[in-house]
C-alpha cells in the first residue's frame, strides 16, 4: 500500500483543504429531521447526509469510537456504515478511526487489527502512557498511521502533559509532550507505518513546538471552532507541514453544514 504520507497528500489535493470533518453523531442531540428514528437509524442516516454534504471540501473524515459504542450492540455496524459512506461519497478522503486506544502488545495487536482490517480505517489514534509496545502494532500496518496522543485540546491537558521532564543523555530537560514527540519519532523508524501526532489547536505554541520536533510528521490538529481553536494561527504553526486539521462541531451542528464546511475549508489551504 502506498505510505500514509502520499496518500495525506493525495486526499489534500483531490479535497482542496486541510480540513477533517469529525463524525461525533449524539443520538440525543441530532437535528429534528431525524426525531422518530430509532437511535441506530438515526445516527447512521445523520451521519452519511454530513459526509454527503462535506465531501467535496474534506479530505479526512474522524469517527470518534464512544459515539458510536454508546449505540450498544448495533453501533459497530452503524461505525461500519460510516466509514462506507466516507468511501461511497468522497472516495479520495482519508478515515481516522478516534478511539485512543493504547495498551499491552498483544491487546493493542488486536486493537490495531480491528481498526484496520476490520473496519478499514487508514489511521488511527493512539496513547503513548504504556509505552513504545503499545503503539508498535499500530506501525506494522502498512499505509497506515498512528496519530500519537501529544498536547491535546481538552482544557486540562497541560497539568500533565505539560510538566516538566529532567534532563537524559538523549534530551534537554523539557516539556513531558516534548519528551513524547522525540521518543514516537524513534519508535516509527524503520515501521512499515507512519508516526504522527494529536496537537490541539487550542495551543498554537505548542503546535509549533511538535512540527518543530518534528518536521515531516503528519498532524492530527483537533480543537478549532467549539473549543476555540483558530484556524489560521494553527496553518501558520505548522509551517507547511502534512496536517489533518479537525473540524466537529462547528460543522456538523450548523444549520447547513455544506455551506459551513466550504467556509472553514477555505481557511485551511496552506
Amino acid at each position: 500500500m502506498t505510505a500514509f504520507p502520499d496518500r495525506l497528500r493525495a486526499a489534500r489535493r483531490a479535497a482542496g483543504s486541510c480540513l477533517c470533518v469529525g463524525l461525533d453523531p449524539d443520538a440525543r442531540d441530532l437535528p429534528a429531521r431525524y426525531h422518530g428514528l430509532a437511535d441506530d437509524d438515526a445516527v447512521a442516516a445523520f451521519c452519511d447526509d454530513l459526509i454527503r454534504a462535506t465531501a467535496p471540501v474534506a479530505c479526512a473524515y474522524k469517527p470518534n469510537a464512544a459515539f458510536f459504542e454508546a449505540l450498544g450492540e448495533r453501533g459497530h455496524a452503524v461505525l461500519a456504515s460510516a466509514i462506507e459512506a466516507v468511501r461511497r461519497h468522497a472516495p479520495e478522503a482519508l478515515v481516522v478511526y478516534d478511539a485512543k486506544r493504547g495498551d499491552v502488545g498483544h491487546t493493542a495487536a488486536m486493537y490495531a487489527r480491528a481498526a484496520f482490517e476490520t473496519l478499514g480505517a487508514d489511521a488511527a489514534t493512539v496513547s503513548p502512557y504504556m509505552g513504545a509496545d503499545a503503539v508498535a502494532p499500530f506501525l506494522a500496518h502498512a499505509g497506515r498511521a498512528a496519530f500519537v496522543l501529544a498536547r491535546t485540546s481538552n482544557p486540562s491537558a497541560g497539568a500533565v502533559q505539560a510538566l516538566s521532564v529532567e534532563a537524559s543523555a538523549d534530551a534537554p530537560a523539557e516539556p513531558l509532550f516534548h519528551r513524547i514527540v522525540r521518543a514516537a519519532r524513534s519508535w516509527g523508524e524503520g515501521a512499515a507505518g507512519t508516526v504522527g501526532f494529536v496537537a490541539g489547536a487550542t495551543d498554537a505554541a505548542a503546535l509549533a513546538d511538535i512540527r518543530r520536533l518534528a518536521p515531516d510528521a503528519p498532524l492530527l490538529v483537533p480543537g478549532v471552532g467549539a473549543q476555540g481553536g483558530d484556524a489560521a494561527a494553527v496553518m501558520q504553526a505548522n509551517a507547511g507541514g502534512p496536517i489533518l486539521v479537525s473540524v466537529s462541531r462547528a460543522i456538523a451542528r450548523a444549520d447547513d453544514p455544506a455551506t459551513a464546511s466550504r467556509h472553514i475549508a477555505a481557511q485551511l489551504v496552506g
